[in-house]
């Protein structure tokens, strides 16, 4: 009897830890506002770009307590400590958005690789739908550097999307 108890409670066990591994490939999402995105899983390492909650990632690999996370809209990667992810989706991400939304993502992640290329960096960190058709774009310190001519441009660039 006492064997059946304890094999049944180390496998209880073994599913509860199991069932917490995160893999290479699940979605995350950011838990925090204005999360450092860093080049290695250390503080001391440079801040790439800060990201908002909410934003959706997928896992690489793991060091420790660090997550080398895929940045889709920019073509790579960086490390957020883990606390400052889950993989729970958001309450918001179940908000309908229109399809217009997407094709406007698509294009600003188009817009962030064609700069990526031409100046090694990208311009917009974060798209959110704020329902009733309303977006937030998070710019990057990258775009508030451009001159102010260049930063009106891109804006009417932006609003003929």
């Amino acid at each position: 009897m006492f064997r059946r108890l304890f094999f049944l409670l180390f496998i209880c066990l073994f599913l509860d830890v199991a069932g917490g591994v995160a893999a290479s490939g699940d979605r995350l999402f950011v838990t925090g506002s204005g999360v450092n995105v860093r080049s290695g899983p250390e503080t001391t390492r440079s801040v790439l770009m800060q990201i908002g909650e909410g934003h959706e990632l997928t896992e690489i690999e793991r060091q420790q307590d660090w997550v080398r996370v895929k940045i889709a809209w920019i073509g790579g990667s960086g490390w957020i400590h883990e606390s400052l992810l889950t993989s729970e989706v958001p309450a918001d991400a179940a908000r309908q958005r229109p399809p217009a939304y997407h094709n406007f993502v698509q294009d600003i992640e188009q817009l962030n690789l064609d700069i990526l290329d031409i100046l090694g960096d990208v311009f917009f960190a974060r798209v959110a739908y704020r329902g009733e058709g309303r977006v937030e774009l998070t710019a990057t310190p990258a775009w508030l550097s451009a001159p102010a001519e260049e930063r009106r441009r891109d804006v009417e660039a932006l609003y003929a999307l």
